[in-house]
């Protein structure tokens, strides 16, 4: 694959440029900026797909979208013949980790736009530089997607990524590192509340009460990571309503962590849907312990090395560490315990739960951008269909962004950010589609993507 420097996007053979025929209405309707015709159009609401599409963009946002013959393209409008493609909203992911300098945060937020995901969320991991980037990357820049911040997140003095997180021991402590992180302008509060090596390390009930509270009344909303049904319990009563990862617990890597019921209980789901709960399962970072020793051959993807952590390349490259993975003690009962995990994210969508997508991208095996796109094929093995899939990577994800349920973008309807992705094959055929990517618009432009990768 050759990448090149940024610059303006030329003219591509698979979309040509036409000028259009404008119907006779009176007085004729404003040219608009772009129209992109003949498309099949999935607008991330969760309707029918529409098959022969026009969608009309305006100063960045979309003025109208639908079949062709109730939407008419205005006289002068410039004209994108998407005809055999399908359109789709930009992906939403929820969970990301930005690791090393700056410079890397930037090229790694190149990297999940270059494969479509056109809004982030940063969550727990920024220092003020970083959160500075994700604010300037949420006001518009258009190298880089709309992104979301926690800042830096909320653990206990030896728990769980305590070592570059803020640790209060007492609530007095833990309101003042809140309102610290409120003054950077982030977006939410994350905490990490799962055990570690020692039992009791886990912040105190007190200190979650503190941090919920303290974040809602600075704007902030509060969101943790859990692994255990009691936690998200208790975190609901006192008025946090989004979580991360499952209270389903995995074997560990050689497979002698004991299951607890894999099942949720009927009061933790109903709780869940009182509160107007969110899930963000983050698949990924379970599965792909071993994905890349079971599927070699996905590392002969170019654009895949490039956007993988160098080490995890290197790593999974060797033959003996793929097969020393596949042949590990426990291996089975760790894809056994995964599926119980698929099973809660079904479980959690057919009682009426949200689930939204996070993948954990930027953690070693799991590679900005493409990750988001993996994240889709398992949701879909987990049993939601290819369209529920896509609902919960961009209208639901959307509407989790502050203010909450007040989004304007996730869907490709009047009024919402004209962000998409141009794809050649049909995701609802095959959920896999999603990375046959012609070409990628944020806020009503179209992006280089030749310009987002390094070079290899």
């Amino acid at each position: 694959m050759t990448r090149q420097a940024a610059v303006p996007v030329p003219a591509l053979p698979a979309l040509v440029f036409l000028a259009a025929c404008g119907g006779s209405a009176v007085p004729p309707a404003e040219p608009a900026d772009f129209a992109i015709v003949g498309a099949r159009l999935i607008d991330g609401t969760g309707g029918d797909p529409v098959a022969d599409a026009v969608i009309l963009i305006d100063d960045g946002r979309v003025r109208a979208a639908g079949a062709s013959e109730a939407v008419e393209v205005p006289e002068g409008t410039q004209v994108v013949d998407a005809a055999g493609k399908t359109v789709i909203p930009g992906l939403v992911d929820l969970h990301a980790h930005y690791g090393g300098p700056v410079e890397a945060t930037e090229q790694a937020l190149r990297a999940q736009l270059y494969y479509g995901v056109t809004t982030t969320r940063s969550i727990g991991s920024d220092n003020p530089e970083k959160v500075a980037l994700m604010l300037e990357a949420n006001a518009g820049r258009p190298d880089l997607p709309r992104a979301y911040t926690a800042g830096l997140g909320f653990s206990y003095p030896g728990g769980f990524n305590s070592s570059f997180t803020n640790t209060p021991t007492t609530p007095e402590e833990a309101r003042a590192q809140v309102r610290e992180q409120a003054a950077l302008g982030v977006h939410f509060t994350k905490m990490w509340i799962n055990e570690v090596a020692a039992p009791g390390l886990k912040i105190p009930h007190d200190l979650r009460a503190a941090i919920v509270d303290e974040s809602y009344g600075n704007g902030l909303i509060p969101v943790a990571h859990i692994n255990e049904e009691a936690d998200g319990v208790q975190l609901l009563e006192v008025g946090l309503n989004e979580f991360m990862h499952s209270t389903v617990r995995t074997f560990g890597p050689g497979g002698g962590v004991p299951m607890e019921d894999p099942v949720p209980s009927r009061a933790f789901l109903d709780l869940c849907l009182e509160k107007d709960c969110a899930f963000a399962p983050t698949l990924s970072i379970i599965q792909n312990n071993w994905h890349f020793a079971e599927n070699p051959e996905l590392l002969e993807d170019p654009e895949l090395r490039a956007v993988m952590n160098p080490a995890a390349l290197e790593r999974w490259r060797d033959e003996e560490t793929r097969a020393a993975v596949l042949a590990a003690d426990g291996f089975e009962g760790r894809k056994l315990s995964f599926r119980h995990v698929q099973d809660f994210v079904k479980t959690l969508h057919d009682h009426g739960i949200k689930v939204a997508l996070g993948t954990d991208s930027g953690t070693a095996n799991v590679p900005m951008g493409w990750g988001t796109h993996h994240e889709l094929e398992l949701y879909v093995e987990a049993g939601l269909t290819p369209m529920e899939t896509l609902v919960a990577a961009t209208a639901t994800g959307a509407s989790r962004m502050p203010p909450v349920g007040e989004a304007d973008f996730g869907t490709l309807t009047a009024g919402m950010s004209a962000d998409l992705i141009v794809l050649n094959a049909d995701p609802l055929a095959d959920i896999r589609n999603t990375l046959r990517i012609d070409r990628v618009m944020l806020r009503g432009e179209w992006v280089d993507r030749d310009g987002l990768l390094p070079s290899p």
